[in-house]
């Protein structure tokens, strides 16, 4: 084939002729720079050696069919097969198959192309696209994640109370680690045991209650992280397999303990090394945390603020504003129930000479024990106000007349044992005198109810002070 040899000859890509016995008949030059063999050396070997697996072995069951009958061998071009090189290494072809008719029988005309960088670009491409498609499913996670933990945050901003806040908590935090456990603790006391308010995973963590000591990012004061089984210590509280990872963040404000958020990573991401997915869910545990410790900080200080509203400045007790909305709540409360309401208004015998003999620390020393005093004599239920200067006021909800009239006897009688030693003050013994009235006996109203009560107070002090009077029903009204 002379002429027809230098026209193939011309091409770029490896041009081979095969018998029907499988050997090479003819080579061009394009073999030398795709097999490392030269033309001649090819003549005469088998085609096997240079693509091992047989020419069409998709389609026939062996080599001797393959050889015996030349018409059932795939014939066209795009067949995608493996090569060997002089040198031993195996690299992609893509061959074509022609059949030629010649005078000393068929031959195979084989245009073979290393298809090798083809290959690994297309490889690149396809692990590019499945990086990019990782990317895009990490995306929408981490976005789904960040609307979770934002409606989070808007709903805990909307909480009066920490009892509110941890019902948020409850539903609001397990889906934003969907595919991982977890639990979320409390303290039930400041500097005590910390007891589970939520756990979630499959199976959820066992610990539901832990001491500050047992865990070690309560310890140190910030997140403690296990990203290694083997390396690495857990805290005690935990129990079972690492996993993925194990995340426990502090929750904390000025050194004060409000919670642990525990994370156990459980799911791993396809793509994403071990610690670098550990890491992001450090990142997401620690955001979460934030949002929690803010909002819980905030309930605080709002309660403080509230509760700053409503109390005496110097004895802690209730101020004359809640007095009268409790009282006006419990007088609407006993006439809806056909009840009865108790009121105590009592007053420092001689303060003003209290005050004027020792001083205005001596006056308030006094007030604060007094306050102390009622404070702690009441019932759970009652509310014990400063009504001004050296009053104070009472409220017994569901108290009748007599009931309060015997209690406010008791009070009296409890008052002379109290001792009036205060902050290195030598105070004088003290006593009360007290005014009584109650509903419906004295009034209706919250304004009724006082002036009743003050009235009896008034007629105590005229009486010789340290005692108690009830007061005088209220004058009949001319029907």
């Amino acid at each position: 084939m002379p002429a027809q040899g230098m026209v193939l000859d011309a091409s770029a890509d490896a041009i081979l002729a095969v018998n029907a016995t499988g050997e090479v008949v003819f080579a061009n030059r394009a073999v030398k720079r795709v097999f490392g063999w030269s033309p001649g050396e090819l003549v005469g070997l088998p085609v096997e050696q240079l693509v091992p697996v047989p020419l069409g072995e998709r389609h026939v069951q062996s080599r001797r069919a393959f050889l015996a009958a030349p018409e059932n061998r795939p014939m066209g071009i795009g067949l995608d097969l493996t090569a060997r090189h002089r040198e031993g290494r195996e690299f992609p072809v893509e061959v074509g198959l022609t059949t030629v008719e010649t005078a000393d029988g068929p031959l195979v005309f084989a245009t073979v192309v290393d298809i090798s960088a083809r290959k690994a670009l297309t490889s690149q491409l396809e692990q590019t696209s499945e990086e990019l498609r990782q990317h895009v499913v990490d995306l929408d996670r981490q976005g789904r994640e960040m609307t979770l933990v934002s409606r989070l945050g808007a709903r805990l901003d909307g909480c009066e109370t920490l009892a509110e806040a941890h019902r948020v908590l409850t539903e609001d935090v397990p889906p934003v680690f969907e595919g991982d456990a977890g639990a979320l603790y409390r303290p039930e006391s400041p500097g005590g045991r910390l007891e589970a308010i939520v756990a979630w995973g499959d199976p959820a963590p066992l610990t539901r209650a832990l001491a500050p000591n047992e865990c070690l990012g309560l310890g140190h004061g910030r997140t403690h992280v296990v990203a290694d089984a083997d390396g690495e210590s857990r805290c005690s509280h935990v129990t079972g397999s690492v996993g993925a990872g194990l995340l426990c963040v502090p929750l904390a404000a000025q050194g004060e303990v409000l919670g642990l958020l525990h994370i156990q990573v459980r799911r791993t991401v396809r793509g994403v090394r071990r610690s670098a997915h550990v890491a992001a869910r450090r990142r997401l545990a620690e955001m979460l945390a934030d949002h929690v410790v803010l909002a819980l900080v905030n309930i605080r200080l709002r309660a403080t603020l509230r509760e700053q509203s409503v109390r005496d400045e110097l004895t802690g007790l209730f101020n004359r504003r809640y007095m009268e909305e409790t009282l006006g709540r419990e007088l609407g409360r006993a006439r809806r129930e056909g009840g009865s309401v108790g009121l105590i208004m009592c007053d420092v015998d001689h303060f003003k000479t209290y005050n004027d003999t020792r001083g205005h620390a001596a006056g308030d020393a006094i007030l604060r024990s007094i306050g102390g005093f009622l404070g702690g004599a009441v019932r759970g239920e009652d509310v014990v106000c400063r009504f001004g200067g050296e009053e104070f006021v009472i409220i017994l909800p569901k108290a009748g007349l007599e009931d309060t009239r015997r209690r406010t006897d008791d009070l009296r009688e409890q008052l002379a044992g109290l001792d009036m030693a205060t902050s290195g003050l030598e105070l004088p013994a003290v006593t009360l005198s007290f005014g009584v009235a109650a509903f419906p006996e004295h009034g209706a109203s919250p304004d009724q109810l006082l002036k009743a009560a003050d009235e009896a107070l008034y007629r105590a002090k005229a009486a010789g002070r340290d005692r108690v009077v009830v007061a005088s029903p209220p004058p009949a009204v001319d029907g």
